[in-house]
């Protein structure tokens, strides 16, 4: 690739995500091809004139001028045939407002109004999770189709129809943030759905690369663009940003040479980065000082605190754990936080009570087609010392399902704690 196309790709990583959010508000969300073709325009006007003449001194500026220009342009040579974006249709339709108008558009705070605008509208409770990924990962983040298809293991015409479905999603709906009323429930929609981009990264589908760090990285600048802005963010929103450092900051140390996955209790502590989870630490107390009711994510950063905080796996306090488990449990009645609490219990030493715990969650729908409840109870009755059952029961785990990495740990597992 040319110098050029390299930094025209940098640049789509970095501005694209902007340049879009202010054009869809321009055209409408009902019109969001549109606000696509102009962007891929004014990066091909970029491609094709920095390489006939020079790079710019400001090449991010040259490209959003341009964008602003091709944006008039659309407007005007179709104002007869296109519905523009309601509230602005009367300044667009007008010569007198035309250029100011998009002008405004095109300031910082209405450019960061925008990037919130579409962050909501990727989340939104009326897409599927699994086509928000792949949405926000090429609109928000910049990444291509192929890079996509690559790093979630699909094929790009699956990615494609993903999009396409999304895209007929997005022409029901308004591109506005939402009321008051509505704030807290769209909030919660937004934080699980940018939670699963950051576990993408985390726990990777790709086998052969098992993080994928790029992914959690744009994961938290997405929160850290919520936090950003005090009438959005709440409690939970710093939760969960709290909960991102701590996890990313264990990143170096999760995974071995083969890229299988080390477990906590073996990792190497010196590995985690301290620069994380000081952030980590510094965001929780701000969480603490918030007078609205805890939501799951500031909990489920409590619990990574603790693992973060022991300096060896013998000193996590697991009674303190627990107790975050019993909350956040009340919160969401999650059968997986359920399982996990099971864990925990087992640590402080209660471990027929945690076996029980686990085998009555084995009648959970929700985990009906589950290997994780007889993994679990593998682990449990290892550490109690029951070696047949131990083994029986993960047997029968890795014949309901789970990867090759998760049955290769959970065996090492049982043969450390037995022998």
């Amino acid at each position: 690739m040319t110098d050029v196309g390299t930094l025209i790709e940098q640049l789509y990583k970095t501005e694209s995500a902007k340049l879009l959010a202010v054009l869809t508000r321009i055209f409408g969300i009902h019109n969001f091809d549109l606000a696509e073709d102009v962007l891929q325009d004014a990066f091909s006007k970029a491609m094709i004139d920095w390489q006939q003449r020079q790079v710019p001194e400001n090449p991010a500026a040259w490209l959003m001028t341009t964008a602003k220009n091709q944006a008039l342009d659309k407007i005007r040579a179709n104002k007869t045939k296109v519905k523009f974006s309601q509230d602005l249709t009367q300044y667009l339709d007008s010569e007198w407002t035309l250029a100011f108008t998009i002008e405004q558009e095109f300031t910082t705070p209405k450019i960061k109004d925008d990037q919130l605008r579409m962050i909501f509208i990727c989340c939104h409770e009326s897409i599927k999770a699994e086509n928000s990924i792949v949405f926000i990962l090429k609109t928000l983040c910049g990444f291509s189709i192929r890079a996509i298809a690559r790093a979630l293991l699909l094929t790009e015409s699956t990615v494609k129809k993903r999009l396409l479905r999304t895209r007929e999603k997005l022409k029901q709906l308004s591109f506005e943030l939402p009321c008051d009323d509505e704030l807290n429930a769209a909030m919660d929609t937004v934080h699980t759905v940018l939670y699963l981009l950051f576990n993408e990264g985390f726990y990777s589908s790709d086998a052969k690369k098992p993080i994928n760090v790029e992914f959690c990285q744009e994961a938290i600048a997405l929160v850290k663009m919520l936090i950003d802005e005090p009438k959005i963010a709440n409690q939970d929103t710093l939760g969960l940003f709290a909960l991102m450092h701590f996890n990313i900051a264990r990143i170096n140390a999760r995974v071995d040479k083969q890229g299988f996955n080390i477990p906590l209790d073996l990792q190497d502590r010196n590995l985690w980065q301290r620069g994380y989870i000081n952030t980590g630490d510094h965001v929780l107390k701000m969480c603490t000082r918030a007078s609205i009711s805890p939501g799951r994510f500031y909990f489920e950063a409590l619990i990574a605190q603790q693992h973060c905080a022991a300096e060896t796996f013998a000193e996590t306090n697991w009674s303190l754990i627990v107790g975050y488990y019993d909350n956040y449990i009340k919160i969401t009645n999650s059968p997986v936080a359920k399982l996990n609490h099971a864990i925990a219990l087992g640590h402080t030493g209660k471990l027929r009570e945690a076996i029980n715990s686990v085998e009555l969650l084995q009648s959970n729908k929700a985990l009906a087609n589950s290997h994780m409840p007889l993994a679990i109870l593998a682990y449990l009755n290892a550490k109690a010392g029951n070696e047949k059952l131990a083994y029986q029961q993960a047997h029968n785990a890795i014949e309901i399902g789970g990867t090759e990495h998760e049955h290769r740990l959970m065996m090492q597992q049982l043969q450390r704690l037995l022998n």
